[in-house]
């Protein structure tokens, strides 16, 4: 008590503000304990508390020097970061801890350095405000200006460049998406705390060099002809200097970046009737010429499905891999658009790309969004309506998911797990797990834009009511939509695939999801790279801090079963199939991994068996067919050979894509048989080789394959190849097929159907 009443009266307040504050925030289930999202809220709030302290402490003193002034803003920093650390510790211990050391080292590189640095500004603001007229309230808020100045900066960035993530002298570090879990502490950041520690012992240096005179006035010492008198103003100017040299070289070093400094790194460029590409210049031309291609066709498809069309050019950014897209402009495994700037972000896929039609409604959603983002949402579009944003670029450019949006919100409300709408289509669709806020948003634009055209929906997106623009209240738009729900054709298992695909909680509510993610992501690196060993520490690493991890579980076990100790992985894997608390898709695919072991072992009708009971049940397309292939091999010796090399790996040996296509060519040399065709021309499909695909799936699809679900992948892998190569014929006879009487889509759910005649649409209005 003795020390607390020694503190000056602002340092306290601030103590207890920076407490009361980040105190009430730890109760938030990301922020309890030491994190990234309790790092950013410390860097928000400790470098203005310690700024605002420091002024009003030094700005009525004049009996300070220059040098203790500087040395006390930095030692109210470090209180109120202690301050806050220990607040944070508590909270830990409450909630469980997720990487301490990890945690703390994070905190230190953005809270701490913030803090100290927001108290050397407070420092420069005493001096300003020293001889003001209302000088507490010159103090408050000048030492306000210098945080918010940067978050203000960051803004201006994220509102100017490809940029998500920011950078800042007092915050420290945001990485700008939101759905990215994993959040670490980078070399970018190891570099950028460089120059802040240049900036602090700058200003220590500088200040040391100077005096306070006896009317308070700071000036230079006498400069005597000794080396450190000399020395430390000359560091200190050095310091300054170097600190913004590596401000001046943040592309290089990953602080900040353009979009021509992104481009410049990528290297290859592609121009098109309306959009420009910007691609990795290691990328093959004719793979770039199909990448600018597909978003001329999405650009057109989207625009005529939202009536809309959008002024001026697109440019979609495309990137090696979410290490490069995170390095580069913030988001790794999310796919980002920016509907002001006409621009959108992804990654390297096949073709055609499975998010870019999604990424490319949202900026054709600009043309008719409003605000400076251009987005959907109220107050100007400052205040974002996320269901709305989502939703629309969903109902836009649907997936290729068996079922459509709408069955999955029909699975959701059988649950009665369907979410209220007037929820969804606030920041409510954030509280949500994704894949549930998605779905729902994509089926009820969907349900407005069939019902009442996209006037409707543009005018909404635009900033207007939907209840004035239906007639319709809220309450009664829910009713009629649940309605019209209850009226879609549903298949038997729906119910139990949608509790196991949307009951996941939000990442806002998970505990520790950024630790798990990257101890998963890191377990799995290490599982390809064949040591095992360290995987299964990482897995139970994970299981540790989240015992419903089902990912790290399941892998475990099928390390221990094809490794280390394969009684033990099978019974653990066993376990998971009875354990009614596992959600249903990761006990099936515990079971395919039982069956796949007796497959390897020679137990060929088991595993058959296993192969055909989830295959009848899982409502996993592509899942079903790949167990369908496995179940069909079991009594066709060249066929086995073929798809345990290829899917199954043969006892205590991985995976190899080299023995797999080599027994598959084998295999379709030796029989001719149709399912050993359209297996060639699906890997070759899917590496680029889209002319002699066709070949093979033509072989395939005269002479028929073995079940529906293998002609359904037969004819998308049909199309996509005649999309590819222009082949306005083959684009036909896929379409008369998929719509014939015998369809091998009749007794599908409708979903792929449905992509797939998108994808014909598409692919022939481009052609014309």
């Amino acid at each position: 008590m003795a020390f607390w009443r020694s503190l000056p009266l602002p340092r306290r307040v601030a103590a207890i503000v920076v407490l009361v504050l980040l105190g009430a925030a730890g109760f938030l289930p990301l922020f309890g304990g030491l994190g990234y999202e309790i790092c950013v809220a410390s860097g928000v709030v400790l470098p203005t508390a310690a700024a605002i302290a420091t002024a009003l402490e030094l700005s009525g003193r004049s009996d300070v020097t220059p040098l203790r002034c500087v040395a006390r803003g930095i030692g109210n920093g470090l209180l109120l970061a202690l301050v806050a650390f220990l607040t944070a510790l508590l909270h830990g211990l409450r909630t469980g801890p997720c990487d301490l050391w990890g945690g703390a080292l994070l905190f230190v590189l953005t809270a701490v350095f913030g803090a100290a640095l927001g108290g050397v500004w407070g420092a420069v603001v005493a001096e300003t405000c020293r001889d003001r007229k209302r000088r507490r309230l010159a103090c408050v808020l000048l030492a306000s200006a210098g945080p918010l100045g940067g978050i203000l900066v960051s803004v201006a960035r994220f509102y100017a460049s490809p940029m998500v993530f920011g950078y800042d002298p007092f915050f420290g570090y945001f990485s700008g998406a939101l759905y990215d879990t994993i959040v670490d502490v980078r070399p970018e950041l190891w570099t950028y705390r460089a120059g802040t520690l240049a900036t602090l012992s700058g200003a220590a240096l500088v200040a040391s060099a100077l005096r306070r005179t006896e009317e308070g006035k700071l000036a230079l010492r006498p400069l005597r002809m000794r080396v450190t008198a000399l020395a430390m103003p000359l560091l200190g100017i050095a310091a300054l200097v170097t600190s913004v040299a590596l401000c001046a070289a943040g592309p290089a070093l990953g602080h900040w970046q353009t979009a021509e400094s992104i481009a410049e790194t990528l290297g290859g460029r592609a121009r098109g009737a309306r959009c420009d590409v910007v691609y990795p210049d290691s990328l093959l031309p004719d793979r770039a010429a199909l990448l600018l291609r597909d978003c001329e066709d999405e650009l057109a498809a989207d625009e005529q499905r939202l009536g809309a069309h959008l002024d001026g050019r697109l440019t979609a950014f495309v990137f090696n891999d979410a290490d490069e897209k995170r390095r580069l402009m913030g988001a790794a495994d999310t796919s980002i658009a920016k509907p002001w700037r006409r621009e959108v972000y992804v990654q390297v896929s096949g073709f055609p790309h499975p998010v870019l039609g999604h990424e490319v409604a949202h900026v054709v959603a600009g043309s008719f969004g409003h605000g400076p983002f251009r987005i959907a949402g109220s107050l100007g579009g400052l205040w974002p309506n996320p269901g709305l944003i989502e939703g629309t670029a969903v109902a836009t450019s649907p997936d290729d998911d068996e079922l459509s949006d709408a069955q999955w919100a029909r699975a959701m409300l059988d649950l009665g797990a369907l979410p209220s709408l007037y929820d969804l289509f606030s920041l409510g669709f954030l509280g949500e797990n994704a894949a549930k806020s998605y779905t729902v948003a994509g089926a009820f634009v969907t349900w407005v834009l069939d019902r009442w055209g996209p006037a409707v929906l543009r005018s909404w997106y635009a900033g207007g009511s939907i209840e004035a623009l239906t007639g319709e209240s809220w309450a009664a738009l829910e009713e009629q939509f649940r309605g019209a729900l209850r009226l879609l054709v549903m298949p038997a298992e729906a119910m139990t695939y949608a509790r196991a695909k949307f009951e996941r909680p939000s990442v806002w509510a998970r505990h520790c999801p950024h630790v798990v993610d990257a101890l998963d992501r890191h377990a799995d690196q290490c599982r390809e790279e064949h040591r095992f060993a360290r995987a299964l520490s990482l897995y139970d690493a994970a299981l540790s801090r989240d015992r419903h991890d089902w990912h790290a579980r399941l892998d475990r076990a099928e390390v221990e079963m094809g490794s280390t100790d394969p009684e033990r992985g099978r019974a653990e894997l066993g376990s998971l199939v009875e354990d009614a608390l596992t959600p249903r898709t990761w006990r099936d695919r515990a079971q395919e991994a039982l069956a796949d072991d007796d497959l390897a072992h020679g137990q060929d009708a088991q595993a058959a068996e296993s192969y055909r009971e989830l295959a009848a049940r899982t409502l996993d397309e592509d899942v079903a067919r790949t167990l369908e292939v496995k179940a069909l091999s079991v009594d066709n010796p060249p066929a086995r050979r073929a798809i345990v090399d290829l899917l199954v790996g043969e006892p205590g040996r991985p995976v190899d894509a080299w023995l797999g296509a080599l027994a598959i060519g084998q295999w379709a040399a030796e029989t001719h048989e149709p399912l050993a065709g359209y297996l060639v021309g699906k890997n070759l499909a899917q590496h680029d080789q889209y002319a002699r695909a066709a070949t093979w799936l033509d072989r395939a699809l005269d002479n028929g394959v073995p079940s529906a679900r293998i002609a359904r992948e037969l004819l998308r892998q049909r199309a996509i190849c005649a999309c590819a190569l222009g082949d306005r014929p083959a684009l036909d006879r896929v379409k008369e097929i998929t719509e014939g009487a015998d369809s091998p889509f009749g007794g599908s759910s409708g979903g792929r159907r449905e992509w797939l005649l998108r994808l014909i649409a598409r692919c022939d209005r481009g052609e014309r």
